[in-house]
């Protein structure tokens, strides 16, 4: 698959507190010019837009307004507030927003013009009933903490009310998602990771490794506020990841989910568990964290891209870990790449992957095309790296291989 754009929901909730949004606030600023709504002069330390193209969904910021509540009100989903501040580049701090400010919502969750209208007060306009529900997409249909499937159906709709249609389907799945290798940010090697939950053994005593529905003993009890029926993610410390430039730099450690586990008994001191999901091998001394459900981005299918027509490659980045530490990957691999939120990207966002041509000679004048190798799609991000499934290949790829935003 080819060519995609991003349809993503994000891992991540950042620091919002503020939870009421004040409904009615979709609204035409002033009368169209020019088939463009014209935003009310107002003061902001944003350059916010001063226009609005005719058809375009937004949302103008009244006070107690977050980015968080937005996404829940209109997408039903407030873990899409990253593509919301990807979508307003002139935000530049997601955590401030301004009273007047208008978010364009078109994030490529379907907003109908009825829904438009019930928050206009309207209510004869034919195709009432609110946003596209595409929320099952992105959790999982079924899916619940017994490790269900994930569904893998597409869904067909119509992109803004228009004659044109996308296929909507989820970028990765359950697995992909659950049991890869993120990077946990760190500024110096034997710096503490900050788990203190560990997996102490087994049932017996020189057992170090556990598969589903082997039985575990973990080092936190009743007194740290464990229950039973409790479940949680287990992770394992890998390697220490660089960057691959020339400086070098100690980006933080690559950590593996492996599995999950469900706290079947608790004491004061301890707590006994049973391995009900297994990625990998559960080992003794893995640390655990509260399990939470990320949801799946969504992506929709778009014209093939041209390998041999040239590409954008600002803002580029590179892969800096391949899952299991392999050496070459290819399609389905899931790889780290040091392009992260604060380089503005979101899960859901689709990447080139390429590498210089080795043929070039700057000596000469030697200057080829870049060597095309596919695509990925973000899963997951955290501040400075993201989590990438490589979705399109034409040749293996490896860790210094260089990924770029697809424009």
């Amino acid at each position: 698959m080819i060519g995609l754009m991003k349809l993503g929901c994000s891992m991540m909730k950042k620091g919002v507190t503020k939870t009421n949004i004040l409904l009615g606030a979709l609204f035409l600023a002033l009368p169209s010019v020019w088939g463009q709504t014209v935003i009310e002069d107002h003061w902001s330390p944003y350059d916010y837009p001063k226009t609005i193209d005719e058809g375009v969904k937004y949302h103008l910021i009244v006070k107690g307004d977050t980015l968080w509540d937005i996404a829940q009100h209109y997408f039903q989903n407030p873990l899409l507030w990253p593509q919301l501040y990807q979508a307003n580049p002139y935000i530049k701090d997601p955590d401030l927003i301004y009273p007047g400010d208008p978010v364009i919502l078109e994030i490529g969750v379907v907003v109908s013009d009825g829904s438009v209208a019930s928050q206009l007060g309207e209510t004869n306009v034919e195709g009432e009933g609110g946003f596209s529900e595409l929320t099952e997409f992105a959790e999982g249909e079924g899916q619940g903490q017994e490790g269900e499937n994930v569904s893998d159906r597409t869904q067909t709709t119509s992109m803004m009310g228009g004659d044109s249609e996308l296929v909507i389907i989820p970028a990765g799945d359950r697995t992909d998602l659950e049991c890869s290798t993120y990077i946990y940010p760190m500024r110096k090697r034997g710096e503490d990771l900050p788990f203190n939950m560990h997996i102490m053994g087994g049932e017996a005593e020189h057992k170090l490794s556990f598969g589903i529905d082997d039985v575990v003993y973990i080092d936190k009890g009743e007194r740290d506020g464990i229950k039973a029926g409790d479940v949680f993610s287990v992770r394992h410390p890998m390697d220490y990841v660089y960057s691959t430039g020339k400086k070098h730099e100690l980006l933080g450690m690559a950590i593996d989910q492996v599995g999950r586990i469900r706290i079947i008994a608790v004491q004061e001191r301890g707590s006994t568990g049973v391995v009900i999901d297994a990625c990998d091998r559960v080992t003794k001394e893995d640390f655990m964290v509260p399990y939470e459900q990320e949801p799946i981005p969504l992506i929709t299918e778009l014209p093939p891209f041209d390998r041999w027509e040239s590409f954008d490659t600002s803002g580029n980045g590179s892969i800096v870990y391949c899952e299991d530490n392999s050496v070459h990957v290819g399609i389905g691999s899931v790889i780290n790449a040091d392009l992260g939120l604060t380089q503005n990207v979101a899960p859901g966002d689709i990447f080139i992957i390429y590498r210089p041509n080795p043929h070039n000679n700057p000596k000469k004048d030697v200057i080829l095309p870049n060597v095309y190798l596919g695509q990925a799609v973000a899963l997951r991000t955290s501040d400075d790296t993201s989590v990438l499934k490589i979705i399109e290949g034409v040749d293996v790829m490896r860790v210094g291989d260089l990924v770029v935003p697809y424009r």
